[in-house]
């Protein structure tokens, strides 16, 4: 088993993340920002889904996409959207560094918690990648 998987990271919503307050943040810096009722928003360590969850339930217009190391994880956050029958969020398991512009383009791309626990290549894979897919 995975060291990753055996203790699971508590996965909660972040009015921090949502949609409507980073929009709002971007405003205030002046930025044109997509409609955070109708965005693409991609987390990168979602753990099991918890802070996207919640933004998808409360913005069904929008599409959501969160990626994460844990097989477990992934799998718990499938399952709480499978009962909550949501259709406008997807969770896939995956290693941040074997992504790239193959997932498309995003309106926001939320990495709350991981840039500061990963390792140098995986936190400058990370920009790469919000410059690639914002």
């Amino acid at each position: 088993m995975d060291p990753y998987d055996q203790f699971f990271y508590e996965s909660i919503p972040f009015p921090e993340t949502h949609p409507r307050h980073l929009a709002s943040l971007g405003r205030l810096f002046g930025l044109e920002t997509a409609d955070p009722e109708r965005c693409r928003l991609l987390e990168l360590g979602c753990a099991s889904g918890g802070d996207l969850i919640a933004s998808a339930w409360f913005s069904p217009d929008s599409e959501l996409l969160g990626i994460d190391l844990s097989h477990g994880q992934i799998a718990r956050g499938r399952e709480l959207i499978r009962r909550l029958d949501l259709k406008n969020i997807e969770l896939r398991q995956g290693d941040i560094l074997d992504l790239d512009q193959r997932l498309g383009r995003f309106d926001y791309i939320v990495a709350h918690g991981v840039y500061s626990w990963v390792p140098a290549p995986v936190r400058e894979h990370i920009l790469v990648l919000s410059r690639q897919l914002l």
